[in-house]
């Protein structure tokens, strides 16, 4: 089934702020016999985005984030941070991120550069929405992102899930979406009239699955 991703645009917002409470079923309404998972209540979450930095002074200081993923060669740390910072404010600008878009950010800080069909990159678009709803993507101290002629060693695509902790905030397209963005609790954060002390401005947007921009209106 259609999924969409639900994101935080304000960094003004702390986590555990903005709760989803009108997406059914809800827990307290929940018949396993006929009722799909239930879709919330849930709080969001913004993106979690720490800086890398080399481990070592070897290898002519390079690094790679993995939480954006992608088929990149021989990057500094710079390059990396750079990436992450393009994508989320991109994200905050409530911005399309499709696959051309990410890979567009990504090239034009290392060309030749992107996601998956880019060389051997398995970083797909689900993996940066994920992380941009605030599910947390940790690379363990010690793996290894190239060998040691400076070429990208990708994460195996079956393997990438394995890194993923926390709730990543996708949800069904379903009819429930389609009326909290319409006129219930998402339509009022999607709002630019959207008050948090004293700030009126818009404080979600939401993705479809290829990182298209989701139109509760088409």
């Amino acid at each position: 089934m259609s999924q969409v991703y639900i994101t935080v645009t304000r960094t003004d917002i702390p986590n555990g702020v903005l709760q989803i409470r009108d997406l059914y079923p809800n827990p307290s309404q929940f018949d396993p016999a006929i009722d799909a998972y239930p879709q919330g209540p849930f709080y969001l979450s913004q993106p979690e985005n720490n800086s890398v930095a080399t481990l070592t002074a070897t290898a002519d200081k390079r690094a790679i984030t993995r939480t954006v993923g992608g088929e990149i060669t021989c990057i500094t740390a710079v390059n990396a941070n750079n990436i992450a910072t393009a994508i989320i404010t991109r994200m905050q600008n409530g911005l399309a991120l499709a696959l051309a878009n990410i890979n567009a950010l990504i090239a034009a800080e290392v060309a030749g550069s992107g996601l998956v069909g880019t060389k051997t990159s398995t970083g797909r678009v689900a993996d940066i929405l994920s992380i941009l709803t605030g599910a947390i993507f940790t690379l363990p101290a010690g793996h290894q992102v190239q060998d040691t002629n400076g070429v990208f060693s990708p994460i195996a695509a079956n393997d990438i899930d394995d890194f993923f902790t926390g709730e990543k905030n996708n949800r069904v397209l379903a009819s429930d979406i389609a009326v909290s963005a319409a006129k219930g609790a998402l339509s009022v954060m999607l709002s630019d009239n959207f008050n948090y002390k004293g700030t009126a401005n818009n404080c979600v947007a939401i993705y479809n699955s290829d990182g298209s921009v989701y139109d509760p209106n088409a």
